[in-house]
């Protein structure tokens, strides 16, 4: 406990936490009713004072004092960047200061912090083994929510949602619901999703003179501009500049195949599409785009650092990214997706609510919707509670005003379109297919029907391993 004591920021006495019998709503409400009257009952003069004659019998059962429930400590932990410890301070600050709605009486909140290194399995698997538990753990993007079940770091929190009657998970988007579930189970509460968008280095649109994308834009406006900002700079015949990157954070062909209307996997059901001509339509569109059209890197010679383009990222003219509010300069004007069959938008989850699995059960439950709740209202964008609305009701006058008015117009847009992608949520799955079929495409190294049997092959053992 001493270790955990020195990473902690702690509210409260300074006793050690203890684990303790789950306690249940049941019994809070019991003891919020008879406390009074134990303290009542337990307070009188000297202990040599003759008690009042009563001429009555007792008419209640028992006059022993109920023992006073001592405060229990409850453990966030939270990764150790600034991104996530300033919003986890907020939180912890706001617990210790009673403005979270609904949290339990008497709990003080501590928080602790995850090494970025190794990240929330390390972290977790490492508190188990040395008999330190934390209650709830704050998930950033970069963690892997069914890598982290499948290795039964994680508790589901279906026995708990099935009887709590203020139905909780009512107050979160429906999408985001869904990106949180997996083999039929909810392993987190969502609280914070994004949309994909399409970024452009405006720089390499005005030296190309090239309009800059907007809201209206086809796949052929799409890829006309990357032909324009393809560029042999050393004249040797060779592009060094591209108009378009493959980052790798999520498979970009995943946005030909929602708008054609695949669904690559779905964790929840242990569903894996991509079995009809739509897939081959939307793969061979994807791969065009080298091997046809010349707007990013494409031959056997391609290594994945130029392919996603990890040496010239400021360079390239477009990428598809998730939208955060933190995204280099050169990157931050975004417009919607081009268009094709459908305006369809992947929806990804960039933060989640768990409970470890040695977690103090029921108690840290009774804490974890609250807690939940309010920091999902308070997610710069969009909110996944107060906030999810938008994702069916774009509505501006009641949007978070920290972006300009274009990028409102374009968040809205996309969320108004987006649906939940299992794919572009998993860091395990996105480098999974990045290697299996974006990188294997380009290289020329596999066609479309045997990338897509190998995808499907390898996202079959995902879900079932």
């Amino acid at each position: 406990m001493a270790a955990l004591a020195d990473t902690t920021t702690r509210f409260g006495n300074s006793k050690p936490m203890k684990h303790v019998k789950p306690i249940t709503r049941r019994w809070l409400l019991s003891s919020m009713l008879v406390g009074a009257p134990a303290l009542v009952l337990s307070c009188g003069g000297d202990d040599d004072e003759e008690p009042a004659p009563r001429s009555e019998p007792e008419s209640r059962a028992g006059s022993a004092a109920e023992p006073v429930k001592e405060p229990q400590r409850l453990v966030l932990a939270v990764l150790d960047t600034p991104l996530a410890l300033t919003p986890g301070q907020k939180a912890i600050q706001a617990w210790k200061e009673g403005h979270v709605p609904g949290a339990p009486q008497g709990n003080a909140l501590e928080l602790v912090k995850v090494p970025m290194q190794g990240g929330a399995r390390d972290f977790l698997t490492s508190q188990a083994a040395g008999g330190i538990a934390v209650d709830f753990i704050w998930l950033a993007h970069r963690e892997d929510i069914p890598d982290l079940f499948k290795a039964g770091l994680l508790a589901p929190l279906d026995r708990w949602l099935e009887v709590d009657q203020s139905q909780p998970l009512d107050a979160f988007a429906p999408e985001a619901r869904r990106l949180v579930r997996f083999r039929a189970q909810t392993l987190a509460l969502p609280l914070a999703i994004t949309p994909v968008v399409l970024a452009h280095n405006s720089s390499r649109f005005e030296r190309a003179n090239v309009a800059a994308p907007t809201g209206e834009w086809k796949w052929l406006d799409f890829i006309e501009a990357g032909k324009n900002l393809t560029e042999d700079i050393n004249g040797d015949g060779a592009p060094d500049r591209w108009g378009f990157m493959a980052p790798g954070h999520f498979p970009e062909w995943l946005v030909f195949l929602q708008q054609e209307g695949v669904t690559v996997a779905d964790l929840d059901t242990g569903q894996v599409g991509m079995d009809d001509p739509a897939t081959m339509r939307a793969l061979t569109a994807w791969d065009e785009l080298g091997r046809v059209h010349g707007i990013l890197p494409y031959g056997p010679d391609i290594t994945a650092a130029k392919l996603q383009g990890l040496y010239d990222i400021l360079r390239r003219g477009m990428l598809f990214t998730f939208f955060f509010n933190y995204l280099p300069a050169q990157w931050r004007l975004v417009t919607p997706l081009p268009t094709g069959v459908r305006s369809t938008t992947p929806l990804a989850l960039t933060e989640a609510l768990a409970v470890p699995d040695a977690a103090q059960g029921d108690l840290a439950y009774e804490a974890l919707v609250p807690l939940a709740h309010w920091i999902g209202e308070r997610r710069v964008m969009p909110a996944t509670t107060a906030g999810w609305q938008f994702i069916k009701r774009p509505d501006r006058d009641h949007f978070n005003l920290i972006f300009p008015e274009s990028t409102q117009d374009v968040l809205l847009d996309a969320l108004h379109n987006a649906k939940a992608s299992h794919i572009a949520s998993s860091p395990g799955l996105s480098q999974g297919l990045f290697n299996i079929v974006t990188y294997r495409l380009a290289r020329g190294e596999v066609g479309i029907e045997q990338a897509i049997e190998q995808a499907k092959n390898w996202l079959q053992n995902y879900v079932n391993a």
